[in-house]
């Protein structure tokens, strides 16, 4: 792969994005298709203003990184300890995961006993998931998410050999998402997660994924990949992003609640906007460790 700069990804995903406003513009023509598409040019509105907002924090590099990961851990532990233990523990769940950022921050070597630890708590919930009481039980899960994930996404953007594909990663779940939003408003009939996530569509999946490869494809060359370079890391960040989205919608459900406290109207909460991208960024950290150690 060549050495790309983050400066030269946000630019090339800033003419993506002038390409995807164009396309979902033209939605409009499609008849009878005309409300579906003013839903989903507003929601584009509201995403296009996370992106560039997220685009332009990488592109200040640790100044702004630091202070923004940080605040995104806080958020995102505020968020999920709100829905899962109620508002008296909700700042003090988000003042610790800021904390816990904040340390692997400065100590970035902590990120890989973080790692371990999120492996150790994912295997133990797979395997006996209902060992331990109600309070407990709940504490590991937000361990598990967003917490550990966000500590380690926060060492993965202030590596600098590593923060050019975790940007990378970051543009495909991004523009995976609205793919597959944009697909399942107008397409979609088969709910693909009824209990996790009634209005994710088989349909709307599939549609997200075939135009990101699509596109991951065609700018392949932008990136220097070869097409099956850029194709598995399409997947990969298609497959993970699900996964984190999964588990944002999970925390949601085991607190009986349909939205986390939002920042956005039409984006929801921290972690509606970067669940994908936190999923995907912390497993791709712990490849990237697991490739090195072998």
């Amino acid at each position: 792969m060549a050495e790309l700069t983050v400066d030269q990804i946000v630019a090339t995903t800033l003419v993506l994005l002038v390409i995807g406003v164009v396309l979902i513009s033209s939605l409009f023509l499609v008849p009878g298709k005309r409300d579906a598409a003013r839903d989903t040019f507003e929601a584009l509105w509201s995403m296009l203003l996370v992106t560039v907002t997220t685009l332009a924090v990488f592109w200040g590099g640790p100044f702004t990184l630091v202070p923004f990961l940080i605040l995104l851990a806080f958020r995102t532990g505020y968020e999920a300890a709100h829905v899962l233990l109620g508002k008296t523990f909700a700042v003090r769940i988000g003042l610790g995961s800021a904390l816990i950022a904040a340390i692997t921050a400065s100590l970035p070597i902590l990120a890989f006993m973080f790692a371990g630890a999120w492996a150790l708590l994912l295997a133990r919930r797979v395997m006996v998931p209902a060992a331990t009481g109600v309070s407990v039980s709940k504490l590991i899960d937000l361990f598990l998410y967003p917490i550990l994930p966000v500590a380690i996404l926060t060492a993965a953007t202030l590596d600098p050999e590593l923060r050019p594909m975790i940007l990378i990663l970051y543009v495909l779940v991004e523009l995976f998402d609205s793919m597959a939003y944009a697909s399942g408003k107008f397409l979609g009939r088969t709910p693909a997660f009824p209990v996790l996530s009634p209005r994710k569509t088989v349909e709307g999946l599939a549609g997200g994924a075939v135009s990101i490869l699509v596109i991951a494809i065609g700018t392949s060359w932008v990136v220097g990949l070869s097409v099956i370079q850029s194709a598995t890391l399409t997947l990969f960040a298609c497959v993970l992003g699900v996964a984190g989205d999964l588990a944002g919608s999970r925390i949601k459900r085991a607190g009986k609640v349909k939205d986390y406290p939002p920042v956005l109207k039409k984006q929801g909460g921290a972690l509606d906007i970067w669940d994908s991208w936190i999923a995907a960024g912390a497993a791709f950290f712990v490849l990237v460790a697991i490739r090195d150690m072998l």
